[in-house]
């Protein structure tokens, strides 16, 4: 058989992923194959000591673990072993792994802690703390084929920034994560790593493009996922699975050192829309560690592209005062029973806490993902669908109609560039005077991330509730609610919808097969407000949060 065909490319890869796992992590066949969702798997077998259970439970955040270590009340070698652990078994359950790094990481874990052990030190405020890359960060060493066969065995020959930023202050490294074949899309399944399933239903999808990192992080088997979000790639990845997400302005984070999908068209970065690094976490607070350190290594120094900006430290003292709009024009999509329910949950938390609420009248954003899409021809995708021609191609790629288009792309021309920077123009400043409706500016924005939570395989399809904040640039989180799909309560409804996109989101509601997913907001602040947008998220989000861990 010919080496070099996708099939056989595609079985080396897994192999060597494999191999990769210790022998006494492999999960039993009758696990394996069990249809019980992965989280429920975690939770009702022992395969984690009780040492090992304890430091990766949601008992404990990044910030946490951080104080443990540097206080000698754990050592790095037993927290990064742990969460290689358990990241090993959150693999074997969803598939959400794609480089596996657990022996250097523990390697490095050991050096650090001979480090603090002879100096009394850490190394940095990162000390010993495992994290995770997406898999499209370059890593010296080791694959970013992003599930694509022709990029594989192609050892990345130099470090993205963000990598070298985050190791420096002391973090380690243990895994990259799975995307969705070509990144322009919305579920994680790819011809050479298959695809991730969702960690509380294996029948539905964990969103994309940085949808491993969200399934790892759900099932407690990583402290911080680094991704990047272009129309909601970490925000949507971080709603269905349970988990924090945020997406900054743009150019506030270093996004040299990645695999590129495209040579892109001069002024294109300006035009916008904006694709950003981001992260995924337990806790706002960890976030907003992770991007003070980041703004504190000066990345402009490095990166031409990152804005010279000094990180602001906000603090939000109070609620009261606190004015938050509340989307309330939605014509174009009706939301899913259940997410409207934990959407107004979150609206009569928020009032009982002594926050104003402000009715906001958002402009009609029916246009904003076909704008989207429109944006991502820009790129110059000629390069993406060369390498894709020698392998098939995931139904959902198909379906979003990216790489795959029925009909040809519009002509590139001086004309079509000023028509679309007036449409994200004029979408920018209807924005701006909705914030400022009655001339009294908000303190943030509460919306819906989608109008649906995870939905089966292939049919998250409309990324315009997350993607509008990328066309406009203006920061946003993810944030987990704590509540989940009722089916006792989340009775589907008879609806007129808005038009046939609209009906075919609502027919994907089913009460019982969505039943037990989680419900989650999204906040949103103004352009480079992220300090502000960070510091408000942690309150509100203490708020608005109903405390039943799943794990």
């Amino acid at each position: 058989m010919n080496q070099n065909t996708w099939e056989v490319i595609a079985q080396r890869k897994r192999a060597e992923r494999q191999s990769k796992i210790r022998k006494e992590w492999l999960l039993p066949e009758s696990i394996t194959s069990s249809t019980a969702s992965p989280i429920s798997l975690l939770q009702s077998n022992n395969f984690l000591s009780q040492d090992e259970e304890y430091l990766t439970s949601a008992k404990h955040d990044a910030t946490s673990l951080l104080e443990k270590l540097a206080t000698f009340e754990i050592t790095s070698t037993t927290l990064v072993t742990a969460f290689c652990k358990r990241a090993a078994m959150a693999h074997q359950l969803t598939n959400c792994l794609t480089e596996i790094l657990f022996d250097d990481a523990i390697a490095r874990a050991k050096q650090l802690d001979e480090h603090l052990q002879r100096t009394g030190a850490v190394i940095g405020p990162l000390h010993g703390l495992p994290i995770t890359f997406k898999d499209s960060f370059n890593i010296k060493g080791h694959d970013a084929s992003i599930g694509i066969s022709s990029l594989c065995f192609q050892p990345s020959q130099r470090n993205s920034q963000l990598y070298d930023i985050l190791t420096g202050y002391g973090a380690i490294v243990i895994a990259k994560t799975t995307v969705p074949q070509t990144m322009l899309n919305a579920d994680t399944d790819s011809i050479v790593f298959g695809r991730t399933v969702n960690p509380y239903n294996q029948l539905f999808g964990v969103a994309g493009s940085t949808g491993g990192e969200g399934a790892l992080i759900a099932l407690g088997g990583s402290t911080l996922g680094i991704g990047t979000d272009g129309a909601g790639s970490v925000r949507m990845p971080a709603a269905v699975n349970g988990v924090v997400g945020y997406k900054p302005s743009g150019y506030r984070l270093p996004l040299d050192g990645r695999r590129v999908m495209g040579t892109g068209v001069i002024g294109a970065t300006a035009l916008g829309p904006v694709s950003v690094p981001g992260f995924l976490s337990r806790s706002v607070r960890d976030i907003a560690l992770f991007s003070r350190l980041t703004a504190q290594s000066r990345p402009w120094e490095r990166d031409p592209f990152v804005y010279p900006h000094p990180w602001q430290g906000i603090t939000i003292p109070r609620v009261k005062g606190l004015r938050i709009g509340v989307w309330s024009s939605n014509n174009y999509m009706h939301l899913h029973p259940p997410v409207e329910r934990g959407f107004l949950a979150a609206q009569e938390k928020l009032r009982r806490a002594g926050v104003e609420l402000v009715d906001f009248q958002g402009p009609d954003i029916s246009d904003v993902w076909e704008l989207q899409k429109e944006w991502t021809e820009l790129q110059d995708l000629s390069y993406l669908r060369e390498l894709l021609s020698s392998e098939p191609h995931t139904d959902i790629v198909k379906t979003t109609e990216i790489i795959t288009k029925r009909t040809p792309p519009p002509a590139l021309s001086i004309e079509y560039l000023h028509n679309m920077n007036a449409r994200i123009s004029t979408l920018v400043r209807q924005m701006h005077e909705a914030w400022n409706c009655d001339e009294k500016p908000i303190d943030a924005l509460l919306w819906v991330p989608a109008p649906h939570t995870a939905v089966p395989f292939d049919k998250y399809t409309y990324l315009g509730f997350t993607g509008l904040f990328n066309v406009i640039d203006w920061p946003a989180m993810a944030l987990p609610l704590g509540m989940f799909v009722d089916r006792n309560i989340d009775k589907k409804t008879n609806i007129t919808p808005f038009n046939s996109f609209d009906a075919e989101i609502q027919d994907l509601y089913d009460p019982e097969s969505f039943h037990g997913l989680p419900l989650s907001v999204q906040v949103i602040g103004r352009r480079f407000e992220d300090e502000k947008l960070l510091a408000l998220s942690h309150v509100v989000h203490d708020i608005i949060k109903t405390e039943t861990p799943k794990l």
